[in-house]
């Protein structure tokens, strides 16, 4: 049984139809704006002189998710607030440990609540087993993104692959990127978060075969302050595409790093109305 429900089959029940309307329309409120501003700015990246064609493409996929993503980790999340002509939601779909030559996968457990047409990014996180380090064989890789492409299934927008690989694992990543991208329908788009590190002085994930990397700006130890000073100062990352989004999180200072970008916000706890409403206004000003 699916465990992403729309809000007519939500368990929570729902307030009037009017005070669902308001409320969708404090948060759409916060974003319209920057949403139209921000679309167009994208749309002028695309096409600007010196930009492939192959970048190019890869972004027209990401088109069509809003400029204002929620992430959903692994709780119980009601957000059937949101408006989802707005607001897409990326949730935590199924965790995979390598663990020696094995791929554990665990489901998503908690529930999650969203209204009708709600864009649903399903999110794959990958961690190692330290205790059994994995072998990244070919036949690992292979069964790791089998499961994670089964994510496209339901003909999702986007997929989404968190993974924190280390040197000695950007081979199997960019291997296991590229098995994944041949493996997804064409139009669906392939996104990665990606540690800010990646993003500044290290240019190893500039040729991916992904549509859209996000940098997560948070958590960023003791370069967090030079980091977003610098972004702040309107510096870009170095990868094209990580120029197009961020990740921030609700605990953390987030003014003045989307800068129209699409904005993936990430909250320590349960999300509310007053939460998303306050994080997208601060996100996105």
């Amino acid at each position: 049984m699916s465990l992403v429900h729309t809000r007519h089959d939500s368990p929570i029940k729902s307030p009037a139809p009017a005070r669902v309307a308001a409320r969708s329309s404090v948060i759409a409120a916060a974003v319209a704006v920057v949403s139209t501003v921000a679309i167009a700015t994208l749309v002028v990246r695309g096409f600007r002189p010196g930009t492939s064609s192959r970048i190019t493409m890869r972004t027209d996929r990401m088109m069509r998710v809003p400029l204002v993503v929620l992430w959903a980790w692994e709780r119980r999340e009601d957000l059937s607030f949101i408006d989802p002509r707005q607001i897409a939601v990326a949730y935590l779909d199924r965790t995979l440990e390598l663990s020696a030559d094995t791929v554990v996968v665990r489901p998503r457990l908690e529930p999650l609540m969203v209204p009708a047409q709600t864009v649903l990014i399903p999110l794959a996180r990958v961690e190692i087993d330290w205790r059994l380090p994995p072998s990244l064989s070919a036949a690992q890789r292979s069964e790791v993104s089998t499961v994670i492409a089964a994510m496209a299934a339901a003909s999702p927008r986007a997929i989404q692959i968190d993974f924190d690989a280390t040197r000695s694992q950007r081979a199997f990543y960019r291997d296991l990127l590229a098995d994944v991208r041949g493996r997804l329908p064409d139009s669906t788009a392939l996104s990665i978060t990606a540690l800010a590190s990646w993003c500044m002085d290290d240019g190893w994930v500039a040729r991916l075969p992904v549509d859209e990397i996000v940098p997560m700006l948070y958590r960023m130890g003791p370069d967090a302050q030079e980091i977003t000073s610098y972004l702040r100062g309107r510096g870009e990352c170095v990868p094209a595409l990580a120029r197009f989004s961020v990740g921030l999180s609700t605990d953390e200072h987030l003014a003045r790093l989307a800068g129209g970008k699409r904005a993936y916000l990430f909250s320590p706890h349960a999300w509310t109305l007053d939460g998303a409403r306050q994080a997208i206004a601060e996100a996105t000003k």
